[in-house]
């Protein structure tokens, strides 16, 4: 909400001071582009912070899944791990949504990583320990470098 108000100021300050410049010199004109950019970049700079702000909601549940079935497996109890990831599929569902257009080009390599632990941990599945500590930690690395932490 906040960037597309950002953004709709940035906007109409740039209509206005092209208009009133238009008569001008060229160093101001000048001034007036890099005015402008620099407003741009201030809108973009806002729309992904506001993104980021989106992302965290949907991304910290599944990372929280993801950390405990780690956890799980490096304790050495796969039964454990494999009972909790059981609920991965319901939980990428409602996630994916919310973090696919915000994740830009990054997302064919999340949802390959996602791919991997849903069919890891499917019903019936017997993954190995190194299968799945595998399967889990290709997912949290994106997911962890796309919240930037």
């Amino acid at each position: 909400m906040h960037a597309r108000r950002l953004l709709g100021v940035g906007t109409a300050l740039i209509a206005a001071t092209a208009l009133t410049l238009t008569g001008c010199s060229s160093g101001t004109k000048e001034a007036a582009q890099q005015t402008g950019e620099a407003m741009g970049q201030a809108a973009k700079d806002a729309a992904t912070a506001t993104g980021q702000a989106a992302l965290a909601p949907a991304v910290s549940p599944v990372l929280d899944l993801l950390n405990k079935g780690e956890s799980d497996i490096k304790a050495g109890n796969l039964a454990a791990a494999i009972t909790a990831m059981g609920g991965f599929q319901a939980l990428w569902d409602k996630a994916a949504p919310v973090i696919q257009p915000l994740a830009g080009d990054k997302w064919p390599v999340i949802d390959t990583a996602a791919k991997l632990v849903i069919s890891t941990f499917a019903s019936g599945a017997k993954p190995d320990a190194a299968a799945a500590g595998s399967a889990i930690t290709g997912l949290i690395g994106p997911l962890t470098t796309l919240i930037g932490k």
